[in-house]
């Protein structure tokens, strides 16, 4: 009887431990909401919008080996001619106000009037909370170009 209680106990401490790790945190839910967001201003064309969730220090790269400040890639956001997006897969890693934040777009959608890779590429974002939001600071786009 004693066994069956320790084994139920520990079911019971490693399930509640896993529900635990696998949901994401409230500032790892609004990271995410930031990128979700932000995709959907890109997507709607909204570029003001979209320039709302970069802080003034962003910087980004692509595979063409650009590195954008934020002037650069709102700039680049004016002529993304993005069809559809689909993020998938988001992984977390927080240190106090800032979130490195990975995950996949499987999307269609030009850059500098070249179509992305057809295939999930990965992306990475980091952002920094100010005040209340989560603002992008850097951000890594690993799509073929």
């Amino acid at each position: 009887m004693k066994k069956w209680i320790l084994v139920l106990m520990a079911l019971l401490f490693s399930t509640c431990l896993s529900v635990a790790w696998a949901n994401p945190t409230s500032d790892e839910n609004a990271a995410k909401t930031t990128i979700e967001n932000w995709f959907a201003a890109m997507k709607t064309q909204q570029v003001d919008k979209a320039g709302e969730y970069l802080l003034p220090q962003f910087v980004s790269i692509h595979t063409d080996g650009v590195v954008r400040t934020k002037k650069q890639e709102i700039a680049l956001i004016k002529n993304l001619h993005m069809n559809n997006y689909h993020l998938s897969n988001f992984k977390f890693s927080q240190r106090g106000d800032t979130i490195v934040v990975t995950y996949l777009d499987k999307g269609a959608e030009q850059i500098d009037n070249k179509p992305i890779g057809k295939q999930a590429a990965g992306r990475m974002a980091v952002l920094q909370k100010k005040g209340d939001k989560w603002l992008i600071l850097a951000y890594a786009n690993l799509d073929t170009i």
